[in-house]
């Protein structure tokens, strides 16, 4: 007689979405699987943003050919979303006992982008390794997708906005010459048009950054809501942020350009915020991830603003990776208040790219290392760890912008960034970051850029080296857990 096998039990397709949308969202990808097979329905959506949608559609393996014929109808119907993205599941998947550890631990998915916005791509370029491979190239999508043109037409609204602001400001030579000075006081810019577009530019990143913290603070007004009682309204409300909240850096100095804008003729005043309003209503409804800090950046590298050229991203990024790479030994970064405990800084940080670059190579480290408080290790390194010094208010202005645009949803406590004197005060002569070099063991500098906090507090010192090896522990036991 006959012995008539059972079939063997496979696991379900859909087994291994609902488990690829969990481990995405540990790892902060802010995805949603749907349980239900309806048509049209795509097995896994990511909202990055309000425009930007990722679509994924899952298969084993051996399914790829109706795999790619799913991607092509995905495309059809979902012409909005940015990306449609196929994933393919090892066929040995299927008999695997446990679908979630056999998810997690493994190396071997593959993945590509098959079209944009009812596009499909030229070339599908395939990428293999873990979930958590997949969940950092996700978020990077809609910069791969539209490579820098996203951020060049947000830089090139801001740049149209600040050409007539500027303009305005440099027809009264009253106002020119004060807003010229404040620049000048710090900066040194002799140039007195690429003063005053500094100064607009500050206002600028000054309003955005109020924009977005107002939808993470119920404190703050919008700008919307107080744009309508002119400088004074923005002036009171910049006060209050600093002096409630914190971010010195940012509102200092554009409180001291608003003072002088309030002694303008009021065409003047109205000509130049609603000039700068423009800009962020338009470049609010451009951005997507990861944009804001990109947007920033772009603007503040461009010499026609600054007088300097700074570190690029693409150089920023690599000395990053290099600094980690192998170091320190026995690091646990899936522990977000390991990284948070280490001493970093820049003693010459312009508009802090390095800075930033250090921020995001840690969170990537982080989160291959299996950490889920993504958030909670930005604060901490931003109100902890990373410390930035420069001889140019501006430059510690931006450098703050940018820090905190990296993750906009976070409201910081602290920022150590500093300006360092520079030039002859008296009988003394200041080098900036170079007066470090006084001291070899420690050199006190300056707490906060307010002057009624201008001395340290004495547990304050920085050392010569600019990352300290073997100094975490101490600083590890002073991290507590930071909302996020």
């Amino acid at each position: 007689m006959a012995t008539i096998r059972e079939p063997r039990e496979t696991v379900r397709e859909e087994v291994y979405n609902v488990h690829l949308e969990q481990l995405l969202r540990r790892y902060g990808v802010p995805a949603r699987a749907e349980r239900r097979r309806r048509r049209g329905t795509p097995d896994v959506r990511v909202e990055l943003s309000r425009q930007d949608l990722i679509l994924l559609e899952c298969k084993y393996a051996s399914g790829e050919s109706a795999l790619l014929q799913q991607l092509g109808g995905r495309l059809e119907s979902h012409q909005d979303a940015l990306g449609i993205v196929g994933v393919t599941y090892p066929d040995g998947f299927r008999y695997e006992d446990d679908p979630l550890a056999t998810l997690e631990q493994a190396d071997n998915l593959e993945w590509w982008l098959y079209g944009s916005k009812g596009n499909g791509q030229a070339l599908l370029r395939r990428h293999r390794g873990s979930v958590m491979d997949l969940a950092t190239h996700i978020p990077g999508l809609p910069l791969e997708i539209e490579g820098q043109d996203r951020v060049l037409q947000a830089t090139g609204v801001v740049r149209y906005a600040l050409s007539p602001a500027s303009k305005s400001v440099g027809s009264h030579s009253r106002i020119a010459s004060l807003v010229a000075e404040i620049i000048a006081e710090s900066d040194r810019e002799s140039d007195e048009k690429a003063a005053i577009e500094i100064a607009s530019l500050v206002l600028f990143n000054a309003m955005a950054f109020q924009d977005r913290l107002a939808g993470i603070n119920r404190a703050v007004p919008t700008l919307e809501e107080v744009i309508g009682n002119g400088v004074s309204g923005l002036r009171e409300t910049w006060r209050m942020i600093r002096e409630r909240i914190d971010y010195v850096p940012v509102y200092e100095i554009a409180e001291k350009i608003l003072a002088v804008l309030e002694k303008a003729p009021s065409a003047i005043a109205e000509d130049v915020l609603s000039n700068l309003r423009w800009a962020v209503r338009q470049t609010r409804t451009m951005e997507g991830h990861d944009l804001s800090g990109r947007l920033f950046h772009t603007l503040l590298t461009d010499a026609k603003y600054t007088g300097a050229y700074y570190t690029s991203i693409p150089a920023a990024t690599m000395l990053a990776q290099l600094v980690f790479t192998d170091w320190p030994k026995g690091a646990d970064w899936g522990d977000y208040t390991w990284p948070a405990s280490l001493n970093i800084a820049d003693l010459a940080c312009g508009t802090g790219t390095l800075l930033m670059a250090v921020a995001t190579e840690a969170e990537r480290r982080h989160r291959r290392a299996g950490g889920t408080d993504t958030a909670r290790l930005h604060k901490a390194l931003v109100e902890m760890s990373l410390y930035g010094f420069d001889v140019q208010l501006s430059a510690i202005h931006f450098a703050a912008t940018s820090l905190a645009m990296l993750n906009p949803s976070i409201e910081f406590d602290q920022m150590h960034l500093t300006v360092m004197p520079y030039g002859v005060d008296g009988e003394r002569i200041n080098l900036g970051s170079l007066d470090f070099l006084i001291d070899q063991d420690s050199a006190p500098a300056q707490f906060t850029l307010s002057s009624d906090m201008a001395t340290p507090p004495p547990e304050y010192t920085f050392w010569s080296a600019c990352v300290r090896a073997g100094c975490w522990e101490e600083r590890r036991a002073q991290c507590q857990p930071a909302a996020a």
